[in-house]
């Protein structure tokens, strides 16, 4: 099993302590590594090479203004190519590498954001409009090929390429539509991926359904679709899982030990999932014993979660909503 962690605030200096390396080392985690706007400064390129003596590879996260939308979508299907671009010539120049590149594929930070901050009547109504304004099958397949040539750059140059995918966008594949994809302004299933990795954070879906799903319908959840996407895309299937500590929402609800995690991994492993990256590495660091969440969530068995007409329920209007979008 390929296990990786997320480090989205974690700073390089932070990220390259020997105790970190030599955690991450310890048990075989992949780091992924946040590199925002002005990250290509000699601690970056330290961070890359510490990692690469210790002979730990280092999956490149790049992120994006605010302003762009944080992360890449359709509507930066030429910025973001062109960041990457640089990002390699940086590397070139300073001698350093990294075998995968994560291309966090979601919807445009400012519309989730501005939907969060909105009263009720007013959320309604930005969802409408951005419905309205995402809905662009022209700009969709433009995205997707600009991006199908970004995967092919990097594989010349060896490496490898992981999405991070919202779980919604499960059900398009399953369908074999684009609908719902084209709504959150996130091409995903026509690139040519090496690593699908579906984020399904439960303790987000728990928290914010303000308990209309409960922790046995959110992993009942994460094992059905996963189970499915294991289906669809064989070895190409990952999936996210967490969150430990908070991200750039600000407000997610977390587990603080891995005993609270554990059932994720466990429904995972059910699943027949081998590539599981896990947000954050910050929250794990925060522990007293960080080693303790490794040793449990690698050496937890399988565990396949009880039935849930509500998941059930939700797969199939998903699918539903696939077909007529």
């Amino acid at each position: 099993m390929t296990i990786r962690v997320w480090a989205e605030y974690l700073t390089p200096e932070e990220a390259a302590k020997k105790e970190v390396i030599n955690l991450l080392g310890k048990y075989g985690v992949i780091l992924g590594m946040s590199f925002p706007p002005g990250s290509m400064n000699r601690e970056y390129a330290r961070l890359l090479g510490e990692y690469e003596q210790a002979g730990s590879p280092v999956m490149l996260w790049p992120l994006m203004s605010d302003e762009l939308g944080y992360w890449p979508s359709e509507r930066t299907a030429v910025e973001f190519p062109a960041y990457i671009e640089e990002i390699f010539d940086w590397a070139d120049k300073n001698k350093v590498g990294f075998p995968w590149l994560a291309v966090d594929m979601e919807p445009p930070h400012y519309q989730m954001d501005s939907v969060k901050k909105a009263s009720p009547a007013e959320k309604l109504k930005l969802l409408g409009r951005f419905m309205r304004e995402n809905r662009n099958r022209g700009r969709f397949y433009d995205a997707v090929s600009k991006y199908n040539k970004l995967v092919e750059a990097v594989h010349g140059r060896g490496v490898k390429v992981l999405s991070a995918v919202a779980d919604i966008t499960a059900a398009d594949i399953s369908t074999g539509s684009i609908g719902i994809q084209d709504l959150l302004e996130t091409p995903v299933s026509p690139i040519n991926w090496d690593m699908f990795s579906f984020m399904i954070y439960t303790s987000m879906m728990t928290g914010y359904s303000k308990g209309l799903l409960t922790e046995r319908d959110a992993r009942r959840h994460l094992y059905r679709l996963m189970r499915n996407m294991k289906e669809a895309l064989w070895d190409r299937a990952g999936v996210s899982i967490g969150v430990t500590y908070i991200g750039k929402l600000g407000d997610e609800p977390y587990y603080e030990t891995p005993e609270e995690l554990k059932p994720d991994m466990q429904a995972v492993k059910a699943a027949l999932i081998e590539d599981v990256s896990i947000f954050n590495l910050e929250g794990i660091l925060r522990s007293d014993r960080p080693e303790e969440w490794f040793e449990t969530l690698i050496e937890c068995e399988p565990k396949t979660p009880g039935r849930s007409l509500k998941i059930d329920a939700y797969h199939n209007i998903g699918k539903f909503i696939s077909r007529i979008l």
